[in-house]
């Protein structure tokens, strides 16, 4: 058996006050007060680490809900962007092609000169003035691409069309 000081008087010899009711015989202090408080304790211990546990849990589960999601949304992130390259390397492929076409096929123009003829191909989401933008840097230039290509309205640009782009110089 052990042999614990008094919480009252702190004088040693005491048996385990907080596993039964004792009274201290030095002083004479009834020392059930600790037992009462220890058992609420030991008791409150056992549902504070229950609740604490289950806490943990559910935080750390929604850690890993967000965590997965936030994955996910990166997996699609990076896909979209790989699309968008890939689009882009087109584009550009399909300009550096225009640009060796233009400066291979030249014919003479009576009223200024030089006129570069390219082919371009329609891309998703194209429309005549896009491309009249993009070419003479003037939407309103539309018509002329309409003519030298002999599109009369009403008409759809299909995607891989090619399409005849004169520039004069």
């Amino acid at each position: 058996m052990t042999q614990l000081n008094c919480p009252v008087c702190n004088k040693a010899g005491l048996q385990d006050y907080t596993a039964t009711a004792t009274v201290c015989p030095q002083c004479n202090s009834d020392l059930k007060p600790y037992l009462i408080l220890r058992s609420i304790a030991k008791r409150n211990s056992n549902k504070t680490t229950l609740f604490a546990l289950i806490g943990v849990a559910v935080v750390a589960f929604a850690f890993a809900i967000f965590y997965f999601n936030s994955l996910s949304n990166r997996n699609q992130t990076l896909l979209a962007n790989l699309n968008a390259v890939q689009q882009l390397q087109d584009s550009i492929r399909g300009l550096q092609n225009s640009i060796i076409k233009s400066q291979t096929v030249q014919s003479d123009n009576k009223s200024s000169g030089k006129e570069i003829v390219m082919q371009y191909k329609v891309k998703y989401g194209d429309c005549s003035s896009k491309i009249a933008k993009f070419f003479y840097n003037n939407w309103r230039m539309y018509k002329k691409i309409e003519a030298d290509n002999n599109l009369k309205p009403p008409y759809i640009l299909k995607i891989g069309q090619p399409l005849t782009i004169k520039i004069t110089q």
